[in-house]
């Protein structure tokens, strides 16, 4: 999926302009690349089950593109940089999940058939 409709917005988003999504009640707030961000009307739910991205806590989703690095400690805490130095933390009920989705989306992202 290349572009998603959000609401309120006139045209489809680009996919890969979305850094993070971070969930306040039943909006989210969208953070985009240029640093600016939205809040829409459409749940954090609803963006886990449309886009490819990796739940880290219950009100943030990750683009897995932007992952600078995954920061795991003793099994207690972890958190993951992005790309634009936001530092989100990773609940300690999904960081094995995280760290399991981070490695798959690299690999995906690094396959040998890729030009």
């Amino acid at each position: 999926m290349d572009t998603i409709h959000l609401t309120g917005h006139l045209t489809p988003v680009p996919v890969n302009s979305i850094i993070w999504l971070e969930g306040e009640a039943s909006y989210t707030r969208v953070h985009y690349q240029n640093g600016t961000f939205s809040i829409v009307t459409q749940p954090l739910q609803w963006f886990e089950q449309h886009l490819n991205f990796v739940r880290v806590h219950r009100s943030a989703i990750v683009n897995p593109d932007y992952v600078q690095e995954f920061i795991q400690k003793k099994g207690r805490s972890g958190w993951v940089r992005l790309l634009d130095d936001s530092v989100i933390p990773v609940s300690r009920n999904r960081l094995e999940l995280t760290a399991t989705q981070l490695m798959l989306a690299n690999k995906q992202q690094s396959s040998p058939g890729d030009i």
